[in-house]
């Protein structure tokens, strides 16, 4: 993860809502202190509207592939990106292509706010609101220029996966940013508490459903954080080749959040009457064709599918999905997708519980592709 964007969802929505909020109160000023007051008591205002009001939340992006032969410079340790900066990124397109779903202008909630409990000092929790592009319960945000998203018609088309069970590897389950931990730690090299114990708990979901998972663990990030998605690429390239029938590979990473203000951000829902970290699927799009990224298209597919058992089973555990132009070693099979599970704050149990909700989705998915 290289920089920070501001990303604006529900624009439409936030602005109505906005203008209700500054007709009622008089003057705007109020809203800035409304938003200082929620992140020192922790408030969650029902089905993330404060998100949609403010549009103030900074997300940490993930760096993309450096063309083939570029040397991106070595840092030693951690990324810098996880200190306070605020540099704004583009925002989403205001209107989206023909053919696209209808966006939402309405604000709701994708899951029950977690009930206000103690949180480290400059740490908020929300459950982020649903937003973009509606299709029932699934919901996408389209960040392209030149393609609009019809769910309902890509869920329609079949994606290049056929599981074999109890068969050879059917699954690669890797961390391109590997140190990736959770609160208390940010970064660990400890397996037991970054990234990768999130990957366990999705394999052991898939294993028990008779779909054989291959979890790569190599550290990818560390002691060098550039060149990680170069390295991960390795590590996914050799994996195609030792077990040639995989299907699937997942890059399971964390995300980062934080507002204007320096606190940071903590995604949650309640799942079954505990916590649990809310998770976004990312998938890449070649936008303009020049990506080298041809079948960017099946990964969509698959991602639609995984985020609508994700809609069906667990309610507001997903985030809505991330339809961007970008590329994460996701050109390398047809059934390859990014998630980010949590944040930095979000707690180790809080990530594990999610990473065996993502597993039984998972298996859902993909015993549609038997």
């Amino acid at each position: 993860m290289s920089r920070w964007t501001q990303k604006a969802a529900g624009v439409c929505s936030a602005a109505l809502v906005l203008v209700a909020v500054v007709c009622a109160a008089g003057r705007l000023p109020a809203v800035a202190a409304q938003n200082t007051a929620m992140a020192a008591a922790g408030f969650i205002l029902p089905g993330g509207a404060k998100d949609a009001i403010l549009s103030d939340y900074l997300e940490e992006d993930e760096e993309d592939n450096a063309p083939e032969g570029s040397a991106a410079p070595e840092m030693d340790s951690q990324p810098q990106a996880e200190a306070s900066s605020t540099l704004p990124g583009s925002e989403p397109p205001s209107s989206l292509p023909p053919g696209s779903s209808a966006a939402s202008s309405s604000v709701s909630a994708s899951s029950t706010p977690p009930a206000s409990t103690s949180l480290p000092a400059g740490v908020q929790e929300v459950a982020l609101a649903n937003a973009g592009v509606q299709y029932k319960n699934i919901w996408v945000k389209n960040y392209n220029k030149n393609h609009g998203i019809d769910i309902p018609a890509e869920l329609a088309k079949q994606p290049a996966i056929k599981i074999i069970k109890n068969s050879t590897p059917q699954v690669l389950i890797y961390h391109t940013h590997t140190t990736e931990a959770f609160l208390g730690d940010t970064r660990s090299q400890d397996s037991s508490r970054n990234v990768v114990a999130v990957g366990e708990q999705i394999a052991a979901q898939l294993k028990a459903a008779g779909i054989n998972v291959v979890h790569d663990t190599t550290m990818h990030d560390y002691p060098s954080y550039n060149g990680s998605y170069d390295r991960s690429k390795v590590t996914v390239l050799n994996n195609l080749k030792k077990y040639p029938g995989l299907q699937v590979t997942l890059d399971i990473h964390r995300d980062a959040m934080g507002s204007a203000d320096g606190t940071r951000i903590k995604p949650t829902a309640v799942i079954n009457g505990q916590k649990a970290a809310q998770l976004m699927i990312i998938s890449g799009c070649d936008d303009d064709g020049t990506l080298g990224f041809p079948n960017w298209e099946y990964n969509l597919r698959f991602s639609l599918r995984l985020q609508k058992s994700l809609s069906e089973m667990y309610p507001g555990l997903a985030r809505p999905l991330d339809f961007a132009a970008k590329k994460y070693n996701e050109n390398l099979t047809k059934g390859s997708l990014l998630i980010e599970i949590g944040t930095e704050v979000n707690t180790l149990d809080e990530v594990k519980r999610t990473g065996e909700y993502l597993g039984k989705a998972l298996v859902d998915t993909l015993n549609q592709l038997t």
